[in-house]
């Protein structure tokens, strides 16, 4: 007998009431109930039918949770459906605009709700698009994937067995753009009938602060969540600092889920020692959803989820049979090789990292385990670059001690290590291009993405631009970026011919411009304030740029502060005008 999808028997659809759908997780108080989440998804429905008819596909991107899952419902009841970018930049969103008749959320000519009122429900069929997502494009173009409403409904079952929310309160670290946070951060809460904090936990200060504003106890009020479910990633939990107060958490975190991609032996076991709990780690992805879960503290092997099928072949391929799959009765085979053991398998990596690099045949993989055995070296990744003739580049993570601050210590290292490699592979396949980071770099869902590399790799384009080795946000208007100095930087040529060093003004446009893409500085420059430059800053030299954005009313101040080993290179404020901005009609 056909399973009644569990969409359809979903809180949202039952009649009004004064459950909790967002709570507040600064005030320690209720957000939104379900009475007022109806009217949110009438405002959306009240909008949409003034803008076009029903059966219509819509780019929808908000970075409010809560927000963004009332649009969702909105375009599910009225017959639509939700193309899901994965980030809000001009040039994704210009290219999916063929795929859509609009914009909503919080974009560049995105549509907004309309007058609260009541909403109406429709016809949710399994067979139905209800969204489409697109791969991350780390080894390649993003690929564009249509869910049905029968597969997110298999997935959020199997959860839902596994791990039942029981009302407790979920904390997303992770976009919801996504299909991982997507299902546990919005859908699950909303079809269990759990609350979901009304914005999403950036920082670790935030986690541990409302953490402590949930009360196991008996005496506090119904309404009040006794515990969390908290929804990660590997990026913070690995950084999540010891100094801060975690003494409470255990009793009021259940539960840790971390995805996209492995979370490493170390981190795990840092997890749990901080906030007291084992971390659920899912493996999948995009196209196959949910495939098996782990505990490192229990077992390093894979357990598939229950409905899932997997076996391998004779060349260790995963093949896997899957509820979550558009067909769930075909077998499908994936990149990963795997190591089946009783009731499981252990993952041995991607095959098919193989390529051509100066005439020969290169499996990238063998490249990635020869660097990862160097003095120093914690994590590597090889990869050919297209705009040089598919030669490789090397992204390195170095333990600390390793990281070179300088020409010379960068050159040093970089001819130790091809001297490595030279023991095992050709002269013409060793990486020509290295970028020796301190963290992993990796987008929203701990994934090394094409917009990543090309951030690392942007200099070989244009020799105007620093090195970009990573960065990190300490709040949404101050962050730390990771830049060396190219030695070929254009700016150097000529100055000075004894000592090439950069000029003052660069660094201040390098600010700038940083300052622009990480914190959203907007508005027209005006003057400098204070500014000092007592170091000089050579070619090859490792720096930290520390940005923090104060905005006012007339615009806003920029200060910045450029160090490295040798000392500070440029500090001082800015001042920025407020962008005039015009609106249509």
């Amino acid at each position: 007998m056909t399973r009644q999808m569990q969409l359809l028997g979903a809180p949202w659809r039952q009649a009004p009431s004064h459950d909790i759908v967002a709570w507040d997780a600064d005030r320690g108080a209720p957000a939104l109930d379900q009475a007022g989440f109806h009217q949110s998804i009438g405002a959306w429905q009240y909008r949409l039918d003034e803008l076009a008819p029903t059966g219509q596909s819509w780019l929808l991107y908000h970075r409010d949770p809560v927000a963004f899952a009332a649009a969702l419902i909105a375009l599910w009841e009225r017959g639509d459906s939700a193309v899901l970018p994965a980030d809000d930049r001009p040039e994704t969103l210009d290219a999916l605009s063929s795929l859509v008749t609009g914009r909503l959320g919080d974009v560049a000519q995105g549509h907004q709700a309309g007058a609260p009122q009541a909403p109406r429900w429709g016809h949710l069929c399994a067979d139905r698009v209800a969204v489409t997502l697109f791969t991350s494009g780390s080894t390649g173009a993003p690929k564009q994937l249509d869910k049905t409403f029968a597969q997110l409904d298999a997935e959020l079952s199997v959860h839902r067995t596994l791990w039942p929310l029981d009302g407790r309160l979920v904390i997303s670290q992770v976009s919801h753009q996504h299909i991982y946070g997507l299902l546990f951060a919005i859908l699950r809460p909303l079809c269990e009938g759990a609350p979901m904090a009304s914005r999403t936990c950036r920082y670790p200060e935030t986690l541990s602060a409302w953490l402590q504003h949930l009360c196991p106890s008996r005496e506090a009020s119904p309404q009040t969540p006794r515990s969390a479910v908290l929804i990660s990633a590997p990026p913070p939990l690995e950084r999540l600092p010891i100094e801060l107060d975690w003494q409470r958490a255990s009793e009021r975190l259940a539960r840790i889920h971390s995805s996209g991609a492995p979370l490493s032996a170390a981190a795990s076991a840092h997890a749990r020692a901080v906030l007291g709990v084992g971390v659920s780690e899912i493996y999948g992805s995009s196209e196959t959803g949910g495939i098996a879960w782990r505990d490192q503290q229990v077992s390093d092997h894979w357990t598939p989820l229950p409905g899932i099928e997997v076996r391998d072949d004779a060349e260790g391929r995963l093949w896997l049979r899957s509820p979550f799959l558009p067909d769930p009765g075909a077998w499908e085979c994936q990149a990963d090789r795997i190591a089946p053991v009783s009731g499981g398998f252990r993952l041995l990596g991607r095959r098919d990292r193989i390529a051509k690099v100066g005439g020969k045949r290169l499996s990238l993989s063998a490249m990635d385990h020869a660097l990862q055995t160097c003095h120093g070296v914690l994590q590597a990744r090889a990869l050919p670059l297209a705009a040089r003739d598919n030669r490789l580049g090397a992204i390195i993570q170095l333990r600390a001690e390793c990281v070179p601050y300088d020409h010379a210590a960068r050159r040093d290292l970089i001819q130790a290590l091809r001297n490595r490699l030279l023991s095992a592979f050709e002269p013409t396949v060793i990486p020509r291009y290295w970028r020796f980071v301190e963290a992993w770099p990796t987008n929203t869902q701990g994934k090394l993405s094409t917009e990543i590399v090309a951030q690392l790799f942007a200099d070989l384009k244009d020799r105007r631009l620093p090195r970009w080795l990573g960065s990190e946000a300490d709040d949404a208007q101050a962050c730390r970026i990771i830049l060396e100095v190219p030695e070929r930087l254009v700016y150097c040529q000529g100055h000075f011919p004894e000592q090439p060093v950069v000029p003052g003004v660069v660094m201040l446009q390098w600010a700038i411009d940083l300052a622009r893409r990480h914190l959203g500085v907007d508005g027209t420059f005006q003057r400098l304030e204070r500014v000092k430059f007592p170091q000089l800053l050579l070619p090859g030299d490792r720096v930290s740029l520390s940005l923090t954005w104060h905005p006012d009313s007339e615009g806003g101040r920029l200060a910045f502060d450029l160090s490295g080993r040798r000392g500070c290179h440029a500090y001082g404020r800015m001042r920025f005008a407020m962008t005039e901005v015009s609106h249509a009609s």
